[in-house]
């Protein structure tokens, strides 16, 4: 329901819960080689939006995350605005301060990182040039 209401809209809604963003984020699937679209919490980071694959706290990575391994280019709408992008993670000497500032726009990835043994790993969507 997000993600259609988030398209039909054009973005005016869904694009943020509460007070924390909400990419929708398609990918292409890892083993069936569909479009995958979901609904990501982000964050600011660079010139573009950064997402935190927490999983809700569960010791294993999302799908979503996966798919993006595998295949890491991706279509983002971020709002009213689309583009594509590389997922690409995080750089390990930027991880530190891009984790306090998700934890401070969303205290639940504090709760998350707490609650885990993996690293939970942060991708950034870095915007591609358009041809």
């Amino acid at each position: 329901l997000h993600k259609i209401l988030y398209r039909l809209s054009g973005g005016r809604y869904g694009a943020r819960m509460g007070w924390i963003d909400v990419a929708l984020v398609t990918c292409t699937g890892r083993k069936t080689g569909k479009q995958r679209t979901v609904p990501i919490a982000c964050y600011p980071y660079r010139d573009s939006v950064a997402v935190s694959a927490s999983n809700s706290g569960m010791e294993t990575h999302p799908a979503w995350y996966l798919n993006m391994q595998a295949n890491p280019r991706v279509t983002v709408q971020l709002g009213k605005e689309c583009f594509q992008a590389m997922a690409e993670e995080v750089a390990s000497e930027e991880r530190e301060a891009l984790w306090a500032t998700v934890v401070k726009i969303n205290k639940h990835q504090g709760e998350y990182l707490a609650a885990v043994q993996r690293e939970i790993p942060l991708v950034w969507f870095r915007r591609l040039q358009e041809a």
